[in-house]
């Protein structure tokens, strides 16, 4: 009966294909022109990760560990999340990084996406450069544009950015070569490099010109009254948005790693989802409510109190899985419907992670998001365990 209702639901899958391009190009516009020709990724996990000079990494990379620095090369677009990050060899795609230090000496023949708390760029980079962090300093060439957003963001003497530059801090510093427009909103905004284009700025005070500074095109200034109203919009945007860059980055590390060390681990678990929903749905309910309230019984019995804390840190990991085994499950309803292969399922993946991430934080939706993603991913493991023990 079960293998009836799996070929159903395969062939139901496989039927009407030609949504299929429209798909594609929408997720070229969600990962920003991130190639999908990419082969199986490669993931590397450990403490102090070095990809050595002259060594080269032929696949997508996934870098992860308290250090990781790469003196070698790698062919395909490179994801590093770790306490401090080091490129100096060359990354023939886009690199994404999230590290609390890092720094870039190397090439990147794509576009570099960087959030952390310090970030040093210094090399090449051939498209468009994203940073984001406390303290960001650039000193680099690109043929592409620039978005910066930071406490303290300097420009350093040396840089060429070739199109337009948008930058969002506190203290903002221009010492290099911008051949495009400067559009900046800070508090306080300091020019000693060249501008090719206008120069477009808000602040509370004019910008400091100095004798070497040099704008081609037209300076427009507007002034920033300080209200406190204002302060707390961009204090709660800002919160926002790194809430959802966090609620995204955090669950791909720990897909990683469970991946990792149990490649068949998610696939299993949301595979669930796909062959019986309903029953999923109804599972996961009872065990939302019921885990609780018998966890709250084993504690009035004084001796259940340790199996009940047990009992609450197994339930407390469920939920918060519970979001990537969703994602998971709608990257493989996609990859089946579609007929794609198993390359794709990374992308796929990734993609059910930003929108379950961004309806997440969305209000009222966001509370219904949240019921549903812990319906189907506790039900999904709980049927699990079952199949597992019978």
């Amino acid at each position: 009966m079960k293998n009836l209702k799996e070929r159903g639901l395969m062939l139901k899958i496989n039927r009407n294909k030609k949504f299929k391009a429209l798909l594609l190009s929408l997720l070229l516009v969600v990962f920003m022109s991130i190639p999908f020709a990419s082969v199986l990724a490669e993931s590397i996990s450990g403490d102090n990760i070095v990809v050595e000079s002259g060594e080269t990494l032929e696949k997508t990379s996934f870098l992860s560990g308290e250090n990781v620095r790469v003196d070698g090369d790698i062919n395909g677009t490179t994801f590093i999340t770790a306490g401090n990050v080091e490129v100096n060899g060359t990354i023939d795609g886009d690199l994404f990084v999230a590290g609390q230090s890092t720094v870039i000496n190397g090439t990147v023949k794509g576009s570099v996406f960087v959030a952390g708390q310090n970030v040093t760029l210094n090399g090449v980079v051939e498209n468009t450069i994203y940073l984001a962090g406390a303290t960001l300093k650039v000193k680099s060439q690109t043929n592409g544009s620039a978005f910066l957003a930071g406490q303290n963001i300097f420009v350093e003497k040396g840089t060429v950015i070739e199109k337009d530059v948008f930058v969002g801090g506190a203290k903002v510093y221009q010492n290099g070569v911008i051949n495009g427009d400067l559009s900046s909103s800070s508090d306080s905004l300091s020019i000693d490099g060249k501008i090719g284009g206008d120069l477009k700025y808000s602040s509370q005070n004019k910008a400091d010109f100095s004798n070497n500074s040099e704008v081609i095109g037209e300076t427009t200034w507007k002034k920033i009254e300080p209200k406190s109203s204002e302060s707390a919009k961009s204090v709660f945007t800002t919160a926002l948005l790194m809430k959802i860059l966090f609620s995204i980055i955090a669950p791909l590390v720990v897909w990683l790693f469970v991946r990792w060390i149990r490649p068949e681990f998610w696939p299993n678990v949301a595979e669930k989802i796909a062959v019986s929903p309903l029953r999923v749905l109804g599972f996961g309910a009872l065990a939302v409510v019921l885990i609780p309230i018998v966890s709250i019984l084993l504690m009035i019995t004084v001796i259940g109190i340790p199996l009940s804390f047990i009992l609450l840190a197994l339930y407390g990991v469920a939920f918060y899985i519970s979001k990537i085994i969703l994602s998971v499950f709608m990257g493989l309803w996609f990859q089946k419907r579609f007929n794609w292969s198993n390359a794709r399922s990374f992308w796929l993946f990734l993609l059910g992670l930003i929108i379950l991430s961004v309806l997440g934080v969305t209000p009222i939706i966001g509370m219904i998001v949240g019921l549903v993603i812990a319906f189907f991913g506790m039900g999904s493991i709980v049927l699990s365990l079952l199949e597992g023990r019978s």
